[in-house]
């Protein structure tokens, strides 16, 4: 009789056993991000190393001060939405390698220029794949965890992936993005950086190649090396967290990034026409450029998101900062998905709400190619 009852046991957990297996395979191919994260653990990145191409240099004779329109600009030390928080060490602190002394800010040595200079957007060799607001309002900001890959690129490739605030028609577009960039050429490796652009008038450039952003803390500082990165399969996934925000008394446009809100420069709004009253448009996702006759370089993981969490890259509890200044989960019916290009080389997957850990999030990117 024993027996007999451990047989009939035994069929009955492997039945339970094949069922629970079955829809598991269904849940992974059907199911929505928010069944796919709980298996998953994302960490904020909290490292960087001081880049050998990076110096220290008196706060007040940093060269973004030598603009023409910041030539009586009184530096601000912060921003005036944290002044009620109380600077504690923190983790983040601790595992920084190198910093600047008190007083002093990074600047980058190198003297070769990356400038922009009225780059058209919609040519062939660029290409974005973002989540946009679409609703007539003003903005002062946007907040995103963004899935930090390595990616394999060369020469002058890049691969962005971020958030973007913009204002201002297409011939005078006001525009700054922060993120994390992949750039040989202005960085000289194919590691990930934080990377930041600003474009006012048809011209602008990268980080600090010329004047203009503001440095106030000695770390973090743009360019720095981010450290470690996600890995495609891995069920531990990191994310980088940027949020840049404008002052509400100053109108200056502050970048911070987590853990702990710490916001270490910012762009003046003398520099901007059209931003500096608030942005008209916030985009989350990537944007990649090849030089003519070169493929397409990967964005995001490097995979489709068609690929689900586990390999492709993602951007998840993102938020926008309002007309009020207030930081809110973006809504869906005010957003809109903007694709270009061939789907096989990039795509985006956005269905709103992803469950209390990922809130508002999407999935992007993919391989690039030849026929994009």
């Amino acid at each position: 009789i024993k027996s007999k009852v451990y047989k009939v046991m035994t069929l009955f957990l492997v039945i339970v056993l094949s069922f629970w297996i079955t829809c598991s395979n269904i849940d992974a191919r059907s199911g929505t991000l928010s069944n796919e994260t709980s298996y998953f653990t994302t960490s904020d990145i909290v490292m960087h190393r001081m880049d050998i191409d990076f110096g220290c240099i008196n706060i007040h004779k940093q060269p973004s001060l030598n603009h023409p329109l910041l030539k009586n600009h009184k530096i601000q030390r912060y921003p005036t939405f944290t002044r009620n928080i109380v600077p504690k060490r923190s983790s983040y602190d601790g595992k920084i390698i190198e910093e600047c002394p008190l007083g002093k800010v990074p600047f980058h040595k190198k003297t070769k220029k990356h400038q922009i200079k009225g780059f058209q957007s919609n040519s062939h060799e660029y290409h974005s794949i973002t989540l946009d607001t679409n609703q007539t309002a003003t903005f002062h900001g946007g907040y995103a965890h963004v899935g930090a890959y390595n990616l394999q690129l060369k020469g002058k490739q890049y691969s962005l992936s971020g958030i973007w605030v913009e204002s201002g028609p297409p011939s005078n577009l006001n525009s700054i993005f922060v993120g994390i960039g992949v750039m040989p050429n202005l960085y000289g490796d194919s590691e990930i950086h934080l990377t930041t652009r600003w474009t006012a008038g048809g011209s602008g450039c990268y980080n600090v190649h010329c004047p203009g952003f503001v440095q106030v803390k000695s770390k973090p500082y743009l360019g720095m090396i981010l450290s470690p990165v996600s890995s495609i399969g891995s069920f531990k996934k990191w994310v980088f967290v940027p949020t840049i925000k404008q002052d509400k008394v100053t109108g200056h446009w502050w970048l911070c990034i987590f853990p702990k809100l710490r916001c270490f420069g910012y762009f003046p709004k003398e520099l901007f026409s059209h931003l500096s009253s608030g942005a008209s448009i916030v985009r989350y996702g990537g944007e990649t450029y090849t030089p003519p006759g070169m493929v397409s370089p990967p964005m995001g993981s490097g995979r489709l998101p068609q690929e689900r969490f586990k390999n492709s890259g993602f951007m998840e509890k993102i938020k926008i900062i309002n007309s009020e200044y207030n930081q809110i989960d973006i809504n869906p019916r005010n957003m809109k998905i903007n694709k270009d290009g061939n789907l096989s080389c990039y795509d985006l997957l956005y269905r709103g709400f992803e469950g209390s850990y990922s809130h508002q999030a999407f999935l992007y990117g993919g391989p690039g190619g030849r026929s994009c």
